[in-house]
């Protein structure tokens, strides 16, 4: 995410003084489904494009791209429907997004992240999350459909069969501030929409419509209400998504609030994309799978055992056979160099090992000087300060060191993602407009 939090496990680096974005400069895009995403290259991006074997120029739909930003204003901004511990959550004052936004800058500035992440309350963690992580939201969520299709059609290819997705485990290391989750969410719904993966959400607003026209009827209507009813509650083999997400700092009630009204009828929707933005059907059986499942643990990925490494690329949900399709590292990867070289590097392989043939690994991170790591030091004797980029740390820890354990299936050194301005609508406050994302991504599947 944006100035994402103390992501993962990272303590944020000298950039982040510069900005409020802990990931430097980068941030969210959105784009107009009927629009041609706008891109714009660095030096050598469209000789690395001849190279890539995947496409990611998905996007969704302007009116779903709308109700992405409705659950972040309806879960984060005052959100009664959404706050499962408050006792009386209708009486929520809005939070004052301009004061908390300032401070938040401040305490980035003056490099005390402790403050702005770790030590703080839950309404300045909220109000990060709605300047930042919504308009990132926006940008992730036609990549995160992009990959998804990825493992649709790598799965179709082994399978011999259809392309279908089984049910889909995400770890986001680092996705704490809600960006990944309400993206994935997003994207999942699309795909849903299009009949791509099983479960589909238009035809669960039918059913509901199909009953509403039944019951004007005098009952009349029974083959139209017995569909219905099958409509509504998802078959056992639709695909359910299931994301962990990972951060060092305490997200928890950020997203326990998302997770809830991602899932909400309450949230505006559009009479072409109807809240909620993912329907778990007519389901209360807490131990029946659902549509959607979030697990939020607060860890220091760089401090973890291998035990406790491997947890996170397992799902603890009731489908407990879902492995780990996806990880990502949203703007974080920098963080966790800039950090520790041989911690990070270390992660990335332990992270090797654990992965199931076929994992993707996402990487979108700051573009050019902002993801350059120092090492050594300067100006001492016998000592040179070198320069790396990010990009070449990765592909050494995944391509050289762990030699035939992974492929680079896309790569791109600076990436435009812009947001449709004139028609998405988020007003939660002042100093928290949406903007547009300058990113480097690249994706590698194991092998």
């Amino acid at each position: 995410m944006a100035p994402q939090k103390s992501n993962s496990s990272r303590k944020p680096t000298k950039d982040d003084s510069k900005r409020p974005d802990k990931k430097p400069l980068p941030r969210r895009q959105v784009q107009d489904q009927n629009r041609p995403q706008r891109q714009q290259n660095d030096s050598g991006a469209e000789n690395q494009n001849e190279k890539n074997q995947i496409d990611i120029s998905d996007s969704i739909p302007i009116t779903l791209q709308q109700i992405l930003l409705n659950v972040f204003k309806s879960a984060l901004l005052s959100s009664p429907h959404s706050s499962s511990e408050s006792q009386d959550p209708a009486a929520e004052e809005p939070l004052d997004i301009k004061t908390l936004i300032q401070t938040i800058k401040s305490h980035l500035y003056n490099r005390d992240f402790d403050s702005a992440f770790a030590d703080a309350d839950e309404g300045l963690l909220r109000a990060y999350a709605l300047r930042w992580s919504a308009a990132r939201a926006l940008g992730y969520a036609g990549l995160f459909k992009s990959m998804f299709k990825v493992l649709m059609e790598d799965e179709a290819r082994n399978s011999g069969k259809g392309s279908a997705l089984h049910p889909a485990h995400v770890v986001c290391i680092g996705g704490g501030a809600g960006a990944e989750i309400v993206a994935l969410s997003a994207a999942w719904r699309d795909l849903m929409d299009e009949g791509t993966i099983l479960g589909s959400q238009k035809g669960l607003s039918d059913a509901f419509e199909a009953v509403s026209l039944s019951d004007k009827h005098g009952g009349q209507g029974d083959e139209s209400t017995r569909k219905s009813e099958q409509l509504q509650t998802p078959p056992t083999s639709s695909s359910s998504l299931s994301i962990t997400a990972v951060d060092i700092a305490d997200w928890s009630a950020v997203v326990r609030r998302l997770s809830s009204t991602i899932l909400s009828p309450s949230v505006p929707g559009s009479k072409s994309h109807p809240s909620p933005l993912l329907a778990n059907g007519q389901q209360q059986d807490t131990t029946t799978d659902s549509i959607l499942n979030v697990d939020f643990k607060r860890l220091d990925v760089l401090s973890l055992s291998d035990a406790e490494l491997a947890s996170l690329f397992h799902s603890t949900q009731p489908s407990s056979s879902t492995h780990t399709n996806m990880v990502t590292l949203m703007f974080t990867l920098n963080e966790l160099f800039s950090t520790s070289m041989p911690k990070a590097t270390a992660f990335l392989l332990r992270t090797t090992d654990l992965l199931q043939p076929g994992t993707l690994l996402l990487v979108v991170d700051s573009p050019g000087s902002y993801s350059t790591l120092k090492l050594g030091k300067g100006g001492s004797a016998g000592a040179q300060e070198r320069q790396y980029p990010m990009k070449f740390l990765l592909d050494h820890a995944l391509l050289s060191v762990t030699k035939g354990s992974w492929e680079r299936v896309y790569s791109q050194d600076s990436r435009w993602w812009r947001r449709d301005a004139a028609r998405l609508w988020y007003d939660v406050g002042e100093g928290a407009g949406l903007e547009d994302m300058r990113f480097q991504i690249h994706v590698y599947r194991r092998l």
